[in-house]
């Protein structure tokens, strides 16, 4: 009897495992040793897709040579209040670390993925708002989480993206961030394409529901952001593409409605000549007004929201 119910139980821990394996499972890596074949086919074609946040996107290093003025954008409301002068850049230490969470099936069932991409990152946020040609800036230490869901979904064998979100981009030095990104609502002025609006960076857009603009077009982006520091924030327009053909990386201050000092809108031209169809990448970027202009003492606290976005016919599957 003893061997009997040694081997009844051997027999049900065999059968668990077996219920186990059958079940759908989170795989994370940060590179692909630990990923089954079919999940380093999943992050060798997310690293190489056009929709996932570049490396390159998260540091603003050539701003040092430039400054953000306070000239209105022309076209807004007279009662639109506009930044003081400062200038500012991030300046990362080392590339971001990257680790991908597959899940295979995802929520959708067979033969789709959830996959969550973090980039964590580090460096110093450099500012002076003094316009002594930045011979006395302040700098600040950050710690800063992105944060990026996707569905992807199986087609003749072959692993497409389905939907992206957002990604959350929040600082987690210091206990982390008090800003608080509300809604986002983008347009382009020819009204080619109609308006996003985000009000989640986990919301899941599926390609054809992403931001799309005309080539020539006027991007107009409306935010708003709630902070819990009394001094409040103010938002940047930030923007870049890493294809050769039509690079850019370009920052642009929104303006802030006095009526409602949580209400920002902000303007920018598309570049002349880019090829389309074409994806870049546009973020709202709220930063603590204390940090932009507060003493040596002050730390580094913001929050982003960035988007893939589409420029020419809207791409409905991966070039």
């Amino acid at each position: 009897m003893k061997h009997l119910s040694t081997l009844l139980a051997a027999l049900a821990l065999a059968s668990l495992l077996a219920v186990l394996a059958g079940c759908s499972s989170d795989s994370t890596s940060t590179g692909t040793a630990e990923l089954s074949p079919e999940e380093q086919e999943i992050q060798a074609m997310l690293e190489s897709s056009e929709y996932i946040l570049p490396d390159g996107f998260h540091s603003d290093e050539q701003y040092e040579g430039q400054y953000v003025s306070a000239v209105s954008q022309g076209g807004e409301e007279e009662d639109a209040e506009t930044l003081p002068w400062v200038r500012f850049f991030r300046m990362m230490r080392g590339r971001p670390w990257v680790q991908f969470v597959i899940r295979i099936p995802g929520t959708e069932g067979p033969g789709t993925a959830d996959v969550k991409i973090l980039h964590h990152l580090w460096g110093t946020f450099v500012v002076d708002n003094t316009q002594d040609g930045i011979a006395n800036p302040f700098f600040r230490p950050f710690g800063s989480v992105a944060v990026t869901h996707m569905m992807l979904r199986k087609v003749d064998e072959v692993w497409r993206i389905d939907k992206v979100s957002p990604t959350d981009v929040v600082s987690t030095n210091d206990g982390g961030t008090t800003i608080h990104i509300v809604a986002v609502r983008t347009r382009g002025s020819s009204h080619t394409y109609p308006q996003t609006i985000i009000s989640s960076p986990d919301s899941l857009f599926t390609l054809h529901e992403l931001p799309a603009f005309a080539p020539g077009d006027t991007v107009m982006v409306a935010a708003k952001a709630m902070n819990r520091n009394p001094d409040g924030s103010w938002l940047f327009l930030h923007a870049h593409c890493g294809h050769r053909a039509s690079f850019f990386h370009i920052r642009v201050p929104f303006v802030r409605d006095e009526s409602d000092p949580t209400m920002f809108q902000a303007r920018w031209v598309l570049p002349p000549g880019m090829d389309v169809p074409r994806v870049f990448h546009m973020a709202v970027d709220a930063i603590d007004w204390n940090t932009l202009f507060g003493d040596k003492d002050a730390v580094y606290n913001s929050r982003m929201w960035s988007i893939p976005c589409v420029v020419g016919p809207i791409l409905v599957t991966e070039r």
